[in-house]
């Protein structure tokens, strides 16, 4: 079996195990409030990861610079939207919206 096949098997038991602790309702455990504090820091740690290098290295990609990216100009109207509205349904759309409106309009 080559390596890559058993490196994925490890990884996705380690994120089944992870997974099945949190959500199955047979194994009852409680956590204390520092550690509820603490994974509640995860969420917005991992959507920052994911965004930060699209918006701010996704012009790379196309002819254009980083101030008329619409990586950037989507990105600051997600942030603006979600600030202001609680609906996340409605910045979602919004913003994917905003960028393909700029996208097509760049590349006219």
């Amino acid at each position: 079996m080559d390596s890559f096949w058993i490196i994925l098997l490890g990884m996705s038991l380690i994120t089944f195990s992870c997974r099945y602790l949190f959500f199955s309702k047979t194994i009852a455990f409680d956590l204390n409030e520092r550690t509820k504090r603490l994974l509640s820091f995860t969420a917005p740690s991992v959507l920052t990861a994911m965004w930060v290098p699209i918006v701010f290295m996704g012009h790379t990609e196309t002819s254009h610079s980083f101030w008329s990216s619409p990586f950037l100009w989507a990105g600051l109207l997600a942030v603006v939207l979600s600030m202001r509205s609680k609906n996340t349904l409605f910045v979602v759309i919004t913003s994917i919206a905003c960028f393909a409106i700029i996208k097509v309009g760049i590349s006219m």
